[in-house]
């Protein structure tokens, strides 16, 4: 019997830890250092389903589809290819706070060593 119970809290635990996950669909608006100490203000609209995470960025003058979009509990990965000059490959991580505010980004353009950290909050709509 008391195996049984251990169980059932085992499985109840796992249920609210699923339901309490930070989720990191929706409309996220920050502002991504680029170079010179220049920033831009970005719009990424996301969608989680599962493990996957589809959607889109976008600037002033573009929106560009997620690719390669993944969720990991609060953790997400994608990246956008942007067809400016020669075209360019930028590679997101993230971490969705867990009151569902703000996303903690690092982008990293591809061929840098080093990723660039900024904050894109949520949308209230």
């Amino acid at each position: 019997m008391a195996c049984m119970f251990r169980r059932i809290c085992v499985i109840a635990l796992a249920a609210a830890a699923v339901v309490l996950a930070a989720d990191p669909t929706g409309t996220w608006n920050g502002d991504q250092p680029g170079r010179d100490g220049n920033t831009y203000n970005i719009t990424f609209k996301l969608k989680a389903a599962g493990d996957k995470l589809t959607g889109t960025m976008g600037g002033e003058q573009f929106e560009q589809a997620v690719a390669n979009g993944e969720v990991h509990g609060d953790d997400i990965a994608f990246t956008v290819h942007l067809d400016f000059g020669q075209g360019i490959d930028l590679k997101y991580t993230g971490k969705v706070a867990p009151d569902n505010t703000q996303i903690d980004f690092k982008v990293q353009r591809d061929g840098s060593d080093t990723a660039q950290s900024f904050v894109a909050k949520k949308v209230q709509q």
